[in-house]
């Protein structure tokens, strides 16, 4: 979804959060996060150590096997009894690694999507027409009605929309309140100004298409949008937002508009944007009904100019070739002025809205995760050295009864990798695989239950395939020293020192 309309069309109640609040707000959720993966973590332990036993009990009952079977099955055997010799210290690594794997996914999956968002697709290549100089932007609905006409006769057959009814799309900002004499969070309403059939044709590609729904998600969306074309006064509002105003489906309301004077709306309440898309705090209403209330008031710009309604014009594209001769129509003062426009794609005008956010996006990409993937090594090289030395006279019998150097480096290693791998692996699938598993039980047993954020998190499935190997390479980077140090365990000194 674009930047919330509250913010670009200047009716927000409050204004835009500083860095520095930012930056606080970003605190308390990184504590909140590190928090449920500590949860999570101490909830999957037993997971953990069950699958350990259960792959100790395996290598217990392939040590008889005939070598090399056999012997290494012993080996590894030795592995499983050490890392259950001190359940405290494993467990409390395992966890460790679990918060820390799981943080470097949500800031993976973040980074990540806003990557996406700001990338270009030559597929469905949206653009956003808006004025030049000003925010938030101001436009005439003549302008609007002029793009369409440029868009119908003044491209070439093979860059124009494919579908212009359902490739064009404008939006007006309304912001409103249910009491125009105490303006309260509860009682504010800021709707989106729309065609009801656009919500289907464009906004699918913003979070509102099937692949983003559930099928009854869809199929609700669907039944709101045949409502609101039945009657102009109809209105879509999300779940989230009627729950802050106490309203229902079917209820009716009076909105007193901000910024317009004297102007109000008769709205009713026919449906909802689902519960777990992005938009279930946004609200939309007919641009025809909206239009016509602003024209019969008469109502102009301070110095006497026709009102400007239009926010907003969305256009989907074949490609950026298209684009790109669009653009140089819209931007010719000589055809678009009064006010003067310009045209930019939607990745490029969102990235545009997160250049406050970018000195934080960046230290969040190049300082905090590259510091917990150290802190992760650290972690681990800490624990098995620890373990190393309480071992020393361990590592020296199992030396005089034949193992080799770099048996005992391969023990060492193996212990800190199945941590790794565990820890991993159990903490990047319960983060990708829990809240589709809570998705799947809602469509089945055909109820919804909020969990947080959780239940409509989506991370990108490649994360499932990354946890595992980050949990491999931090096992080996941080076992590696303390792993050297264990082969070099002289038998002689060892036994020297034991009285």
């Amino acid at each position: 979804m674009y930047p919330g309309f509250e913010q670009v069309s200047g009716t927000g109640m409050t204004a835009d959060p500083t860095l520095l609040q930012s930056a606080v707000y970003l605190f308390i959720i990184l504590f909140f996060v590190l928090f449920l993966l500590t949860l999570l973590a101490v909830c999957s332990l037993p997971i953990f150590f069950s699958t350990l036993f259960g792959m100790g009990q395996f290598l217990k009952l392939s040590a008889d096997f005939p070598d090399p079977v056999g012997k290494y099955s012993k080996l590894f055997g030795l592995i499983f009894r050490s890392l259950n010799r001190n359940m405290l210290r494993t467990a409390l690594t395992y966890i460790a690694l679990f918060v820390l794997t799981g943080m470097l996914t949500l800031i993976y999956s973040l980074v990540s999507f806003l990557g996406n968002i700001t990338k270009e697709k030559e597929d469905n290549l949206q653009v956003i027409m808006t004025e030049r100089y000003n925010i938030p932007s101001k436009m005439l609905r003549g302008q609007a009605t002029q793009l369409k006409s440029v868009l119908q006769n003044d491209l070439p057959p093979e860059s124009r929309p494919r579908n212009l009814e359902d490739d064009f799309m404008m939006w007006s900002f309304v912001g409103a309140t249910l009491d125009k004499d105490k303006r309260t969070q509860e009682n504010t309403l800021f709707m989106l100004a729309l065609e009801p059939h656009t919500i289907l044709t464009m906004l699918e590609f913003q979070g509102l298409s099937k692949a983003d729904l559930s099928e009854e998600g869809y199929a609700e969306l669907q039944t709101s949008v045949a409502a609101m074309q039945e009657d102009k006064r109809n209105i879509i509002v999300g779940h989230e937002r009627l729950d802050i105003m106490g309203k229902k489906v079917g209820d009716t309301l009076t909105a007193y508009a901000l910024g317009f004077k004297d102007i109000q709306f008769d709205l009713k309440i026919v449906g909802t944007f689902p519960a777990e898309s992005r938009w279930s705090k946004s609200a939309t209403m007919r641009m025809d009904y909206f239009e016509a209330t602003i024209d019969n008031k008469g109502l102009k710009e301070a110095d006497g100019s026709p009102l400007r309604t239009v926010n907003l014009v969305w256009v989907r594209l074949p490609n950026k070739k298209a684009y790109e001769e669009l653009a140089v129509i819209v931007n010719d003062p000589k055809k678009f002025n009064n006010p003067a426009l310009k045209l930019e794609t939607a990745s490029a005008g969102i990235s545009s809205f997160l250049t406050a956010y970018k000195d934080i996006l960046w230290g969040m990409k190049y300082l905090v995760m590259p510091a917990i993937m150290i802190i992760m090594c650290l972690v681990v090289s800490i624990t098995i050295t620890i373990s190393v030395r309480e071992r020393r006279t361990e590592m020296a019998v199992m030396k005089v009864m034949g193992f080799l150097p770099w048996h005992v480096m391969m023990m060492i290693i193996t212990e800190a990798v199945l941590i790794g791998v565990f820890g991993g692996m159990l903490s990047t699938w319960l983060v990708y695989f829990g809240p589709e598993t809570i998705r799947t039980i809602q469509e089945t047993l055909g109820f919804k239950v909020q969990i947080g954020f959780f239940s409509n998190f989506k991370a990108p499935w490649e994360i499932v395939i990354y946890g595992p190997v980050l949990g491999f390479m931090v096992g080996l980077i941080g076992s590696a020293v303390p792993a050297w140090s264990s082969r070099k365990v002289k038998v002689s000194e060892v036994f020297a020192q034991v009285t």
